[in-house]
């Protein structure tokens, strides 16, 4: 299996595609909420949690999936209960040459939506690319348990040491 290279980019003016609302798409909506994006959610049935979420940026519609939903958006999570329709939508997606998670099989995946950890203006992304979910939630997790104390203690020596400078 291929390693995934970790790129970050900036996601605020790009708009994602969800098709599905049950327990996998609400995660990804609640973590892609965080960075700004337009995330459009197609699904028959929107569960309370993401309806309570929509604003400006989150546009719902409680219907089924169309082939033309991937017209005009950047990436698409499918993240159905349908293996089939998932499928359909990696399809739809590939036809249309726009990047694509199919959250019922990491093989349909042109990225991976890792594991999160954010604290201040810290971002990291833990994944296993795709082998080991399991594995990567629980480093992803060590890292959240962490970082507060590891970011104080860089704050604290830069305030110590002003004049080094450190690079990305």
């Amino acid at each position: 299996m291929a390693k995934y290279f970790p790129l970050f980019i900036d996601i605020s003016n790009k708009t994602f595609l969800v098709v599905g609302a049950g327990n996998i798409a609400a995660r990804r909506i609640l973590k892609l909420k965080e960075f700004g994006c337009k995330i459009i959610v197609v699904a028959k049935s929107i569960v309370v949690t993401i309806m309570d979420l929509q604003d400006d940026r989150l546009i719902l519609k409680e219907r089924a999936y169309d082939s033309s939903d991937v017209v005009g958006v950047d990436y698409v999570i499918a993240a159905t209960n349908d293996k089939e329709l998932n499928e359909k939508i990696v399809w739809d997606c590939n036809k249309a040459g726009i990047m694509v998670n199919d959250a019922s099989n990491y093989k349909n995946c042109d990225f991976y939506f890792p594991g999160i950890v954010t604290e201040e203006e810290m971002v990291i992304g833990v994944t296993s690319s795709g082998s080991n979910h399991k594995l990567a939630r629980r480093v992803a997790s060590a890292i959240r348990y962490n970082i507060k104390d590891i970011v104080e203690e860089c704050r604290r020596e830069q305030e110590e040491n002003p004049k080094q400078e450190d690079f990305d």
